[in-house]
């Protein structure tokens, strides 16, 4: 029987106006936090009035709280299915995260899980009962798709994966193995992926002085200072106050201003120096291109500008003719990390200058040993070698280390 203090609550939710039952199941997460149980009742048509509904829940509950019982749809439940019911439950909690987020994880889903199905017989993923997905079938499904991804698209497809997986997880619609999914392997891939350039000084110069503005001044805003392109074309004019301090309170995505938490804009502040030769020919070209203006890079309409048209139409014809082909507006963010690690720009202000979450993520993300890298390793033996030969042989013979 249903516990007598549990009635639960439900919610319609949905352009379909689907509607949504929760309660707390008896068993714990991992964290030793009880699980909490969302299952769906049916369309809010079906009911005549509320308390048909909580007559439905009643009901479900009095199953589902049985020692080992999964939900009635839970046995028939596709991958699809849970999909589009993980998107209407969580994915209004994770869009007031991050908008970002969200559409990444669905895009993901989208292009590179729901259509997969395996080179030899099998189902699509999107038509296999979620009660038959092993960890098996999610570790097959990532090393097909790295001979055609590349390692940043197999980490998103292994994270909206877990996501949703978890999630079928803690409302009981499959009863796994506490941590079934952790340190799931990843292949090496053999697939597409972008490579960064790091840009010297003098192609960055080049390639800013073959760009017409607004894009000129965008490039030596995100050289500069290494903001996302998102954040760059969503700089109004008194983002720039009058002490030169740039603050960044907004991204554009998919062409619709998404303004930061308070927190986010904390994080997003840039003193500009207006000693610095470059930075007062930055603060002169902004506060110049903004004047009178909502947007500081905007098109000929006076909208934000599409960074997709200016990659194609202006960066990438102004790189090529300066003889360099890049990935995209992340390059110069890379190069700027780069510059500043060679520079012994302590770790932690490079991480916030990058907006990073942790202090390691430049390492791991956009740290590689290029021919100077590697040339100034390998001379620091030779070196002592020759400082040895500039002193009196004094050889000792080895001596055992007990």
């Amino acid at each position: 029987m249903v516990n007598r203090f549990q009635r639960g609550s439900w919610k319609v939710r949905g352009k379909k106006k689907m509607v949504y039952g929760r309660f707390r199941l008896e068993t714990l997460d991992a964290s030793g936090e009880r699980k909490i149980a969302v299952v769906k009742l049916g369309l809010r048509k079906e009911f005549a009035t509320e308390s048909a509904i909580q007559k439905k829940l009643d009901a479900v509950m009095d199953e589902m709280l049985k020692p080992g019982a999964v939900p009635p749809s839970a046995k028939t439940m596709t991958f699809s299915e849970l999909a589009e019911e993980w998107k209407t439950v969580e994915g209004p909690t994770i869009k007031r995260k991050s908008l970002a987020s969200y559409d990444h994880h669905v895009d993901a889903l989208r292009a590179y899980i729901l259509d997969w199905h395996p080179l030899v017989g099998g189902k699509a993923f999107k038509d296999r009962l979620i009660s038959d997905i092993q960890r098996k079938d999610v570790q097959q499904l990532l090393n097909e798709q790295a001979v055609k991804y590349g390692e940043s698209t197999l980490r998103s497809i292994k994270v909206a994966l877990r996501k949703v997986l978890l999630y079928a997880e803690v409302n009981g619609y499959i009863q796994r193995p506490v941590g079934w999914l952790n340190r799931v392997s990843l292949a090496e891939a053999h697939g597409r992926s972008v490579t960064r350039v790091e840009l010297t000084p003098e192609q960055m110069l080049a390639i800013i002085a073959r760009l017409p503005e607004p894009y000129a001044t965008l490039v030596l805003t995100i050289a500069l200072l290494g903001l996302r392109i998102q954040a760059a074309i969503g700089i109004q004019p008194n983002d720039l106050d009058r002490e030169n301090v740039l603050r960044i309170r907004r991204v554009l995505y998919k062409s619709k201003a998404v303004l930061l938490t308070e927190k986010e804009q904390q994080k997003n502040v840039f003193p500009l120096d207006a000693l610095d030769a470059n930075h007062a020919d930055l603060i002169r070209r902004i506060r110049a291109l903004g004047e009178g203006h909502e947007w500081v890079f905007r098109s000929r309409k006076g909208t934000p500008i599409n960074p997709g048209n200016v990659l194609r139409r202006y960066l990438h014809p102004a790189t090529e003719a300066v003889g360099v082909r890049i990935g995209g507006f992340h390059d110069f963010r890379h190069t700027l990390y780069r510059t500043m690690r060679r520079e012994g720009v302590k770790p932690r202000v490079i991480s916030d200058v990058l907006g990073h979450e942790g202090v390691n993520v430049g390492a791991t993300v956009y740290d590689r040993a290029n021919r100077s890298d590697l040339r100034d390793a390998l001379s620091v033996m030779s070196k002592q070698l020759q400082s040895g030969r500039q002193l009196e042989p004094n050889v000792e013979p080895n001596r055992s280390v007990q």
